[in-house]
């Protein structure tokens, strides 16, 4: 298991967050992540200041754990999980909407269950209040055929009303005044990828990232401040992986990866610009709750 930190820093004089003197940095951060090893998964929390890990579930054999998001207070996890089809079944990754107690003692609640078997949902995110979550959800149009819409929608937990934000939008993040949304446009017939900011509810929707600039890109978060978005970009084509088996966060070997770098601009719009030189595969970005280290 390899977590890297990185101190935000701009390529120029300024920081991209003023450090500030209170106490909300990495030592009393805790992060949470899916531990993938061979023929194993599960999902973990690290605490910064004790350098400890707690195993919160164990992922029974032949389930799948794609995607998952911790609430602002840490006291449950939303995942996009599939359970095991039974023994001897494939296991084909069609996943639901789930939310976790991080007890370390429960099993995952059903939020949301699917309507079609096909249906795949993906990349939940929380509001900061901790009352919505959004999330991407796949539904078959022609199951035959492998035509698919893709919708980035969110989830009132106090009434299970669930709306439709964007269509064809992965990726989502809030600002941390919850009041705008970043998320990724995939163009269904060319995979090309954009980076779009919205209102919370998608609408006066603006492209920060044209399709043009970057071979793809994902990821992308703000910063504490609300000024800056952050996010992965893959500058060079290097990989045959599909945007299917991305987004489903399937495992690739290095010759089939799609290695990335960390950019960031500022929400007012600009030319992006690089935060990292070297570039690595599987890059997945949560900022510390001061802001200064990704």
């Amino acid at each position: 298991m390899i977590i890297i930190l990185l101190l935000l820093v701009a390529c120029g004089e300024e920081t991209a967050v003023s450090p500030q003197p209170d106490d909300t940095g990495m030592a009393n951060s805790t992060l949470f992540f899916i531990l993938q090893e061979p023929r194993r998964q599960a999902l973990m929390r690290y605490d910064v200041a004790t350098d400890s890990t707690e195993l919160l579930f164990e992922v029974p054999e032949n389930a799948w754990l794609s995607h998952m998001a911790a609430a602002p207070d840490g006291s449950q996890v939303a995942l996009t999980y599939a359970p095991s089809p039974g023994e001897n079944e494939i296991q084909f990754g069609y996943s639901s909407l789930y939310l976790l107690l991080a007890d370390g003692r429960s099993d995952p609640r059903l939020l949301i269950e699917r309507t079609s078997e096909k249906e795949v949902f993906f990349n939940p995110t929380w509001t900061p209040d901790g009352q919505q979550i959004y999330y991407s959800h796949v539904v078959p149009l022609d199951e035959e055929g492998f035509t698919f819409s893709t919708r980035l929608e969110r989830f009132e937990l106090a009434t299970g009303v669930i709306e439709v934000v964007a269509e064809d939008g992965i990726w989502p993040r809030l600002s941390p005044d919850g009041r705008s949304l970043a998320y990724i446009h995939i163009d269904q017939a060319t995979l090309a990828a954009e980076l779009i900011l919205a209102e919370s509810d998608g609408g006066n929707a603006t492209v920060l990232v044209s399709r043009d600039q970057f071979v793809t890109l994902d990821s992308p978060f703000f910063s504490a401040d609300g000024e800056w978005l952050y996010f992965s970009a893959v500058v060079e084509e290097t990989s045959s992986t599909s945007w299917w088996e991305r987004l489903l966060g399937i495992q690739v070997a290095q010759a089939h990866s799609l290695p990335s770098r960390w950019w960031r601009l500022p929400v007012a719009g600009g030319n992006p610009e690089p935060i990292t030189t070297e570039a690595y595969v599987g890059q997945y970005g949560a900022l510390s709750p001061d802001g200064r280290t990704l």
